[in-house]
C-alpha cells in the first residue's frame, strides 16, 4: 500500500493537492458543498472509469501510474481527493464566471482553457513520473480525450448549478 519509495511522483502529488486546496480556499465560495462533491465525485468517477478502460484492462494497458501496477497509497490520493477537489475546483469557477459563459464561443474558450490546462498538468504528471506513457498513448491521445470529456463535465456541472440554484 506504500510507495517503495517517496520520490518525485509522491511530492508532485502533495503539491498538486496542496495547491488545489490552495485555490479553492483564496477563491471565493460560490457553490454549496453538496454541488461541489457531487460535481468532484463525478470527476473522480470518470477518472477512475477511464483509467480502468484505459490503462488495467488487457488489451489496451496504454499507461501505468506511479512507481507500481499495484494500488499504493498515492493512487487513492490522486483518485479521492485530488480528482475530486479539481472537479470541486470546475464547477466553483464555472459558477463564478456563469454571467460571463453565455455564448457558445464564451463555452468553447472556457472548456479549451481547461483542456489546455489539465493536458498542461498531465505533461508535468508525466514528467514527474505519475504517469507512465505505454506503447501507444501520448499527451496527445489525452488531449482528444479532454475534448471528449471536458463537454460532459461541463454539461453535468451545469446540470448540478440549476439544481443547486433551485435549493
Amino acid at each position: 500500500m506504500l510507495p517503495k519509495k517517496f520520490d518525485e511522483n509522491e511530492i508532485f502529488t502533495l503539491a498538486a493537492l496542496a495547491g488545489l486546496i490552495l485555490a479553492l480556499y483564496l477563491l471565493p465560495k460560490a457553490v454549496s458543498w453538496k454541488a461541489g462533491l457531487a460535481n468532484g465525485l463525478f470527476f473522480t468517477a470518470m477518472a477512475c472509469f477511464a483509467d480502468e478502460v484505459l490503462s488495467a484492462m488487457h488489451p489496451l494497458n496504454l499507461y501505468n501510474t506511479f512507481d507500481s501496477p499495484d494500488l499504493e497509497l498515492f493512487d487513492f490520493i490522486i483518485y479521492i481527493p485530488v480528482f475530486t477537489l479539481y472537479g470541486y475546483l470546475f464547477i466553483t469557477v464555472q459558477r463564478l464566471s456563469w454571467a460571463r459563459i453565455r455564448s457558445v464561443r464564451h463555452v468553447l474558450f472556457y472548456l479549451l482553457i481547461w483542456i489546455a490546462f489539465t493536458s498542461l498538468m498531465e505533461m508535468m504528471a508525466v514528467k514527474f513520473r505519475v504517469f507512465h506513457y505505454l506503447e501507444g498513448w501520448d499527451n496527445l491521445h489525452s488531449l482528444v480525450a479532454y475534448c471528449v470529456l471536458f463537454p460532459i463535465f461541463y454539461t453535468y456541472a451545469n446540470w448540478i448549478l440549476k439544481i443547486d440554484a433551485s435549493d
